[in-house]
């Protein structure tokens, strides 16, 4: 009897051994989707959020769905942080400036929502044909990839090559002069 409890145990032991040491291969839901862009997958905002502010002399704010509806332009890029063909659908810059009332000759900030800033003239924006795209590829942009808006260059812009231009996951236009 003892021995057939000894053997019962290592039986036991051995399949316990076996079940840890294999491998497991995570649920679907546990993959995670590494990016050019870090960040995880997060809900999109809704339609009716702000989700961009314009502060000049006096502040512009634009929902989700308001910005959907403006955006009419569209560009095909090999877009530069994932190398991939990608078509993008926005608003150009310079319209939503305008409503906004910032003179060309000012000076802006673009802030991201992880408090990345860039600054250039509204003229060079404006002149480098900035895009604040909405959609990539027929969908709207998720948040862990550089959405849900961001700034684009089409590639025959100057602007193309220069990466620190293309602010994502945009929240905030600054006028700072």
């Amino acid at each position: 009897m003892r021995t057939a409890r000894l053997l019962g145990a290592i039986v036991i032991l051995t399949l316990l051994l076996a079940a840890c040491a294999a491998p497991v291969a995570p649920p679907e839901s546990a993959a995670t989707d590494e990016s050019a862009y870090g960040g995880f997958a997060i809900d999109p905002p809704a339609d009716d959020e702000v989700v961009l502010t314009i502060e000049a002399g006096s502040t512009v704010e634009f929902t989700y769905a308001e910005l959907q509806r403006l955006a009419t332009v569209e560009i095909d890029i090999l877009e530069p942080f994932v190398s991939e063909q990608q078509v993008f659908l926005g608003v150009p810059l310079s319209e939503l400036l305008d409503v906004a009332a910032v003179p060309t000759t000012s000076r802006i900030e673009t802030v991201a929502l992880n408090d990345y800033r860039y600054s250039d003239t509204v003229a060079r924006w404006v002149a480098n044909g900035a895009l604040l795209a909405v959609f990539r590829d027929g969908e709207l942009i998720p948040m862990d990839q550089g959405g849900p808006i961001r700034i684009v260059f089409a590639e025959d812009s100057a602007a193309f090559t220069l990466l620190d231009k293309w602010n994502w996951s945009l929240r905030t236009i600054s006028e700072v002069g």
